[in-house]
Protein backbone atom coordinates (compact mmCIF):
# COMPACT_ATOMS: atom_id res chain seq x y z
CA UNK A 1 0.00 0.00 0.00
CA UNK A 2 1.16 3.35 -1.39
CA UNK A 3 1.18 6.57 1.18
CA UNK A 4 1.49 5.29 4.53
CA UNK A 5 4.78 6.19 5.97
CA UNK A 6 7.28 3.67 4.70
CA UNK A 7 9.68 5.99 3.71
CA UNK A 8 9.36 8.30 6.68
CA UNK A 9 9.71 5.61 8.93
CA UNK A 10 13.17 3.77 7.56
CA UNK A 11 14.51 7.23 7.22
CA UNK A 12 13.37 8.12 11.26
CA UNK A 13 14.87 4.62 12.14
CA UNK A 14 17.85 5.10 10.67
CA UNK A 15 18.58 8.40 11.91
CA UNK A 16 17.44 7.21 15.19
CA UNK A 17 19.76 4.60 15.14
CA UNK A 18 23.12 7.04 14.16
CA UNK A 19 22.28 9.65 16.56
CA UNK A 20 24.37 10.02 18.93
CA UNK A 21 22.38 11.59 21.75
CA UNK A 22 18.82 9.74 21.28
CA UNK A 23 16.16 11.14 23.22
CA UNK A 24 14.66 8.63 26.11
CA UNK A 25 11.59 7.73 23.39
CA UNK A 26 14.55 6.61 21.67
CA UNK A 27 14.16 8.87 19.10
CA UNK A 28 16.91 10.82 17.00
CA UNK A 29 17.53 14.49 18.83
CA UNK A 30 18.19 16.37 15.62
CA UNK A 31 20.94 18.07 16.73
CA UNK A 32 23.63 15.90 17.16
CA UNK A 33 26.29 15.69 14.47
CA UNK A 34 25.25 12.65 13.19
CA UNK A 35 21.87 13.77 13.07
CA UNK A 36 22.89 16.90 11.21
CA UNK A 37 24.90 14.95 8.88
CA UNK A 38 21.76 12.47 8.30
CA UNK A 39 19.57 15.57 7.60
CA UNK A 40 22.14 16.77 5.24
CA UNK A 41 21.97 13.54 3.00
CA UNK A 42 25.91 13.13 3.63
CA UNK A 43 26.04 10.86 6.37
CA UNK A 44 28.77 8.00 6.28
CA UNK A 45 27.21 5.38 7.11
CA UNK A 46 23.88 5.57 5.62
CA UNK A 47 23.05 4.78 2.36
CA UNK A 48 19.82 5.12 0.10
CA UNK A 49 19.80 3.44 -3.39
CA UNK A 50 17.16 3.72 -5.70
CA UNK A 51 16.92 4.09 -9.43
CA UNK A 52 19.02 5.93 -11.55
CA UNK A 53 16.21 7.19 -13.68
CA UNK A 54 12.77 7.43 -13.06
CA UNK A 55 10.65 4.50 -13.57
CA UNK A 56 13.72 2.64 -14.14
CA UNK A 57 15.39 -0.58 -12.07
CA UNK A 58 17.86 -0.32 -9.54
CA UNK A 59 21.03 -1.72 -11.31
CA UNK A 60 23.76 -4.81 -10.39
CA UNK A 61 26.23 -2.24 -10.07
CA UNK A 62 24.42 -0.10 -7.66
CA UNK A 63 24.33 -3.10 -5.86
CA UNK A 64 27.48 -4.07 -5.79
CA UNK A 65 28.82 -0.91 -4.71
CA UNK A 66 26.73 -1.01 -1.75
CA UNK A 67 27.92 -4.23 -0.52
CA UNK A 68 31.37 -3.65 -0.88
CA UNK A 69 30.54 -0.59 1.13
CA UNK A 70 29.16 -2.54 3.65
CA UNK A 71 31.80 -5.01 3.94
CA UNK A 72 33.99 -2.14 5.49
CA UNK A 73 33.95 -0.69 9.60
CA UNK A 74 31.31 2.44 9.97
CA UNK A 75 32.72 5.55 10.31
CA UNK A 76 31.13 6.36 13.68
CA UNK A 77 31.71 3.01 15.46
CA UNK A 78 27.96 2.52 15.40
CA UNK A 79 25.47 1.05 12.16
CA UNK A 80 26.07 0.88 8.58
CA UNK A 81 22.73 1.34 7.20
CA UNK A 82 20.96 0.90 3.59
CA UNK A 83 17.49 1.56 2.27
CA UNK A 84 16.64 0.83 -0.98
CA UNK A 85 13.50 2.06 -2.23
CA UNK A 86 11.23 0.44 -4.17
CA UNK A 87 13.11 -2.37 -3.14
CA UNK A 88 11.08 -4.00 -5.91
CA UNK A 89 12.59 -2.09 -8.64
CA UNK A 90 15.49 -4.22 -8.37
CA UNK A 91 16.64 -6.11 -11.82
CA UNK A 92 16.98 -10.34 -11.43
CA UNK A 93 20.97 -9.44 -11.26
CA UNK A 94 20.60 -7.18 -8.78
CA UNK A 95 18.48 -8.69 -6.70
CA UNK A 96 20.83 -12.12 -7.10
CA UNK A 97 23.59 -10.16 -6.20
CA UNK A 98 22.52 -9.11 -2.91
CA UNK A 99 21.56 -12.30 -1.82
CA UNK A 100 24.96 -13.39 0.05
CA UNK A 101 24.79 -10.00 2.12
CA UNK A 102 21.28 -10.57 3.10
CA UNK A 103 22.49 -13.95 4.42
CA UNK A 104 25.74 -13.32 5.70
CA UNK A 105 25.64 -9.54 6.65
CA UNK A 106 28.63 -7.68 8.49
CA UNK A 107 28.61 -6.98 11.84
CA UNK A 108 26.39 -3.67 12.79
CA UNK A 109 24.91 -3.80 9.43
CA UNK A 110 21.31 -2.93 8.58
CA UNK A 111 19.28 -3.13 5.38
CA UNK A 112 16.22 -1.96 4.61
CA UNK A 113 14.09 -3.05 1.49
CA UNK A 114 10.95 -1.26 1.35
CA UNK A 115 7.73 -1.68 -1.21
CA UNK A 116 4.90 -1.21 -1.71
CA UNK A 117 4.61 -4.66 -3.58
CA UNK A 118 6.33 -7.09 -1.43
CA UNK A 119 5.15 -9.96 -4.07
CA UNK A 120 7.14 -8.72 -6.47
CA UNK A 121 10.26 -9.34 -4.71
CA UNK A 122 11.77 -12.45 -5.54
CA UNK A 123 11.17 -15.18 -2.79
CA UNK A 124 15.14 -15.57 -2.63
CA UNK A 125 15.14 -12.43 -1.15
CA UNK A 126 11.78 -12.43 0.88
CA UNK A 127 13.06 -15.33 2.53
CA UNK A 128 15.93 -13.86 3.89
CA UNK A 129 14.38 -10.72 5.51
CA UNK A 130 12.13 -9.70 8.32
CA UNK A 131 8.88 -8.80 6.88
CA UNK A 132 7.12 -5.52 8.77
CA UNK A 133 3.82 -4.96 7.78
CA UNK A 134 2.51 -1.19 7.72
CA UNK A 135 -1.47 -1.14 7.67
CA UNK A 136 -3.39 2.15 7.34
CA UNK A 137 -3.87 4.15 10.49
CA UNK A 138 -7.49 4.42 11.69
CA UNK A 139 -9.92 7.32 9.82
CA UNK A 140 -10.52 8.94 13.30
CA UNK A 141 -6.89 9.23 13.47
CA UNK A 142 -6.05 10.19 9.48
CA UNK A 143 -8.27 12.40 9.38
CA UNK A 144 -7.56 15.20 11.49
CA UNK A 145 -3.99 14.96 11.03
CA UNK A 146 -4.94 15.74 7.05
CA UNK A 147 -7.13 18.12 7.95
CA UNK A 148 -4.34 20.07 9.98
CA UNK A 149 -1.83 20.09 7.18
CA UNK A 150 -4.94 20.87 3.64
CA UNK A 151 -6.51 23.71 5.41
CA UNK A 152 -9.76 24.50 4.37
CA UNK A 153 -9.03 24.72 0.22
CA UNK A 154 -9.01 20.75 0.30
CA UNK A 155 -12.01 18.13 1.27
CA UNK A 156 -9.24 16.43 3.46
CA UNK A 157 -12.44 13.47 4.20
CA UNK A 158 -13.16 13.02 -0.40
CA UNK A 159 -9.20 12.83 -0.52
CA UNK A 160 -8.66 10.17 2.56
CA UNK A 161 -11.64 8.11 0.88
CA UNK A 162 -10.11 8.73 -2.69
CA UNK A 163 -7.05 7.47 -1.29
CA UNK A 164 -8.29 4.10 0.25
CA UNK A 165 -7.48 5.40 3.97
CA UNK A 166 -3.43 6.70 3.28
CA UNK A 167 -2.97 9.81 4.51
CA UNK A 168 0.30 10.49 2.49
CA UNK A 169 -1.13 9.45 -0.87
CA UNK A 170 -3.86 11.93 -0.01
CA UNK A 171 -1.94 14.72 0.15
CA UNK A 172 -0.27 13.73 -2.93
CA UNK A 173 -3.50 13.75 -4.22
CA UNK A 174 -4.19 16.94 -2.95
CA UNK A 175 -0.34 18.61 -4.20
CA UNK A 176 -0.79 16.73 -8.35
CA UNK A 177 -4.77 18.35 -8.78
CA UNK A 178 -5.54 14.42 -9.34
CA UNK A 179 -9.48 15.17 -8.07
CA UNK A 180 -9.83 17.30 -10.97
CA UNK A 181 -7.57 15.22 -13.22
CA UNK A 182 -9.73 12.03 -12.61
CA UNK A 183 -13.27 14.02 -13.23
CA UNK A 184 -10.94 14.81 -17.01
CA UNK A 185 -10.20 10.93 -17.23
CA UNK A 186 -13.93 10.42 -17.06
CA UNK A 187 -14.83 12.82 -19.68
CA UNK A 188 -12.21 11.28 -21.65
CA UNK A 189 -13.73 7.93 -21.29
CA UNK A 190 -17.09 8.83 -22.27
CA UNK A 191 -15.56 11.23 -25.24
CA UNK A 192 -13.79 8.27 -26.28
CA UNK A 193 -16.81 5.82 -26.28
CA UNK A 194 -18.76 8.29 -28.11
CA UNK A 195 -16.02 8.49 -30.75
CA UNK A 196 -15.23 12.75 -29.69
CA UNK A 197 -11.63 12.27 -28.12
CA UNK A 198 -8.00 10.88 -29.48
CA UNK A 199 -7.26 8.15 -28.04
CA UNK A 200 -3.27 9.60 -28.67
CA UNK A 201 -3.83 12.59 -26.89
CA UNK A 202 -5.72 11.78 -24.55
CA UNK A 203 -3.28 9.20 -23.00
CA UNK A 204 -0.30 11.90 -23.57
CA UNK A 205 -2.23 14.06 -20.92
CA UNK A 206 -2.76 11.28 -19.30
CA UNK A 207 0.98 10.22 -19.25
CA UNK A 208 1.40 14.24 -17.94
CA UNK A 209 -0.77 13.57 -15.26
CA UNK A 210 0.91 10.88 -13.92
CA UNK A 211 0.46 7.38 -15.61
CA UNK A 212 0.68 5.18 -12.45
CA UNK A 213 -2.13 6.99 -10.85
CA UNK A 214 -4.12 7.66 -13.88
CA UNK A 215 -4.43 3.59 -14.46
CA UNK A 216 -5.12 3.02 -10.71
CA UNK A 217 -7.90 5.74 -11.28
CA UNK A 218 -8.86 3.74 -14.39
CA UNK A 219 -9.31 0.63 -12.77
CA UNK A 220 -11.59 1.90 -10.42
CA UNK A 221 -13.54 3.80 -12.82
CA UNK A 222 -13.96 0.40 -15.08
CA UNK A 223 -15.10 -1.44 -11.28
CA UNK A 224 -17.30 1.29 -10.00
CA UNK A 225 -18.89 0.62 -13.83
CA UNK A 226 -19.15 -3.30 -13.12
CA UNK A 227 -20.56 -2.67 -9.47
CA UNK A 228 -23.26 -0.43 -10.97
CA UNK A 229 -23.77 -2.67 -14.16
CA UNK A 230 -24.19 -6.03 -11.41
CA UNK A 231 -25.82 -4.36 -8.41
CA UNK A 232 -30.12 -5.01 -8.37
CA UNK A 233 -29.44 -1.27 -6.03
CA UNK A 234 -27.14 1.14 -5.64
CA UNK A 235 -24.22 -0.23 -5.04
CA UNK A 236 -21.63 1.47 -2.89
CA UNK A 237 -19.09 3.29 -5.41
CA UNK A 238 -15.20 4.28 -4.57
CA UNK A 239 -16.07 7.52 -7.12
CA UNK A 240 -19.61 8.46 -5.35
CA UNK A 241 -19.30 11.61 -5.75
CA UNK A 242 -18.78 10.61 -9.88
CA UNK A 243 -21.79 8.17 -10.00
CA UNK A 244 -24.44 10.47 -12.71
CA UNK A 245 -21.31 10.28 -14.97
CA UNK A 246 -20.07 6.32 -14.28
CA UNK A 247 -23.62 5.14 -14.66
CA UNK A 248 -24.14 6.92 -18.05
CA UNK A 249 -20.61 5.09 -19.25
CA UNK A 250 -21.85 1.40 -17.83
CA UNK A 251 -24.93 1.91 -19.34
CA UNK A 252 -23.56 1.71 -22.64
CA UNK A 253 -21.19 -0.80 -21.81
CA UNK A 254 -21.79 -4.51 -22.27
CA UNK A 255 -21.01 -6.39 -18.53
CA UNK A 256 -18.21 -8.55 -21.01
CA UNK A 257 -16.16 -5.66 -22.22
CA UNK A 258 -16.21 -4.07 -18.33
CA UNK A 259 -14.85 -7.21 -17.20
CA UNK A 260 -12.28 -7.68 -20.31
CA UNK A 261 -10.83 -4.25 -19.36
CA UNK A 262 -10.77 -4.44 -15.81
CA UNK A 263 -8.31 -7.13 -16.71
CA UNK A 264 -6.33 -5.67 -19.20
CA UNK A 265 -6.08 -2.58 -16.86
CA UNK A 266 -4.40 -4.95 -14.04
CA UNK A 267 -2.20 -5.78 -16.19
CA UNK A 268 -1.26 -2.66 -17.34
CA UNK A 269 -0.47 -1.37 -13.60
CA UNK A 270 1.82 -4.37 -13.08
CA UNK A 271 3.27 -3.26 -16.56
CA UNK A 272 4.03 0.19 -15.20
CA UNK A 273 6.20 -1.14 -12.49
CA UNK A 274 8.79 -2.31 -15.27
CA UNK A 275 10.67 -0.22 -17.87
CA UNK A 276 7.51 -0.52 -20.47
CA UNK A 277 6.72 2.83 -22.00
CA UNK A 278 4.45 4.35 -20.40
CA UNK A 279 2.79 6.44 -23.19
CA UNK A 280 2.63 3.33 -25.57
CA UNK A 281 1.03 1.75 -22.80
CA UNK A 282 -1.64 4.05 -22.34
CA UNK A 283 -2.56 4.57 -25.79
CA UNK A 284 -3.34 1.00 -25.97
CA UNK A 285 -5.64 1.24 -23.52
CA UNK A 286 -7.45 3.98 -24.42
CA UNK A 287 -7.43 2.90 -28.11
CA UNK A 288 -8.97 -0.58 -27.02
CA UNK A 289 -11.51 1.34 -24.78
CA UNK A 290 -12.59 3.79 -27.44
CA UNK A 291 -12.92 0.49 -30.02
CA UNK A 292 -14.35 -2.00 -28.08
CA UNK A 293 -17.00 0.08 -25.90
CA UNK A 294 -18.38 1.86 -29.24
CA UNK A 295 -18.28 -1.65 -30.66
CA UNK A 296 -20.92 -2.91 -28.41
CA UNK A 297 -22.29 0.66 -26.97
CA UNK A 298 -26.15 -1.04 -25.71
CA UNK A 299 -27.67 3.00 -25.27
CA UNK A 300 -27.19 6.03 -27.73
CA UNK A 301 -25.26 9.38 -26.12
Amino acid sequence: MRGVGKQHFAAAFAQALLCAQPAPDGQACRACRPCLLFRAGTHPDYQKITPVEEGKSILIDQIRELNASLAFKSHGEGYKIAALWPADRMNASAANALLKTLEEPSAHTLLMLITSRPAALPATVRSRCQRMNFTLPPADLALPWLSERLGITHDAAQLLALADGAPLKAITLAHNGMPLHRAAMLEDLDGLQRGLADPVSRAAAWVEWGATDCVEWLFGFIADMIRLKSASHHPRLKNCDLDVQLQRISQRTELSVLYRHLERTQDALRLLSTQVNAQSLLEDALIGWAVDTAAVSSQPA
